[in-house]
């Protein structure tokens, strides 16, 4: 179930098919999420970092 998150936003937020979704790297996979939140959600990154990580996305931010 680990990779159950992953997919999920591969799936339908960037809508990736399973073999698209095993063909990319990670890198490119938080790439597309970053720039999904960006054009859909601008609030949800601070804009003044330039690197992006996982924890700081709305569906993993730490309270």
């Amino acid at each position: 179930m680990d990779w159950d998150f992953y997919f999920y936003v591969g799936n339908t937020l960037l809508g990736w098919d399973l073999e698209m979704f095993w063909n990319v790297t990670p890198a490119h996979w938080l790439k597309q999420y970053i720039m999904h939140l960006k054009a859909n959600n601008p609030d949800a990154l601070n804009p003044e970092k330039k690197i992006h990580f996982l924890d700081d996305t709305p569906f993993l931010r730490r309270m």
